[in-house]
């Protein structure tokens, strides 16, 4: 699998936690599994994201999955746009050293 860089605008319903909104784990794996299933084919099932990470720009953040031949991968996600419950990411994948 090559490295995949892409831009991916999802719906990750925000959840909202006192005065910040943090990004749904499980979103933000959707957004990875998306990318990678575009770009390479292979739709990854144990994407890992962490919690608790700020829904706002300019943040970032790592995900992993296991690619096709069974090498780690990590995903970088900065958030580049917020808009409500709307966020996009842009995402680079690379194998974890």
């Amino acid at each position: 699998m090559r490295p995949a860089l892409l831009v991916v605008f999802a719906s990750l319903g925000v959840l909202v936690v006192g005065c910040s909104s943090t990004i749904k784990p499980e979103g933000a794996a959707k957004s990875v599994v998306d990318l990678v299933s575009e770009q390479t084919g292979f739709k990854p099932t144990d994407v890992t994201c962490p919690d608790g990470v700020e829904a706002k720009e300019g943040t970032t953040f790592e995900c992993t999955f296991t690619g096709p031949e069974g090498t780690e991968y990590t995903a970088n996600l900065r958030v580049t746009k917020v808009e409500g419950d709307d966020v996009e990411f842009y995402i680079e994948t690379a194998p974890s050293e």
